[in-house]
């Protein structure tokens, strides 16, 4: 059909997909969540007992790493 100027609709390739605003801002939340995730767990296991961030203090007195 070609040879005689036709085109069969929809034959044109598509345009790829490319990030836009809102894939910017997605990467951008993933990135201040992990870090916030870090910072978090530096700091847990600052307080934690024995350095132990995701340990729970247990009955009596609490005692910070200092």
């Amino acid at each position: 059909m070609s040879q005689f100027g036709m085109q069969m609709p929809g034959g044109r390739q598509r345009a790829t997909p490319t990030p836009d605003l809102f894939t910017g801002l997605l990467f951008l939340a993933f990135v201040f969540l992990v870090v916030a995730i870090v910072v978090v767990y530096i700091q847990g296991s600052k307080i934690g007992p024995d350095g132990n961030a995701l340990a729970v203090h247990g009955d009596g007195p609490i005692r910070l790493a200092e």
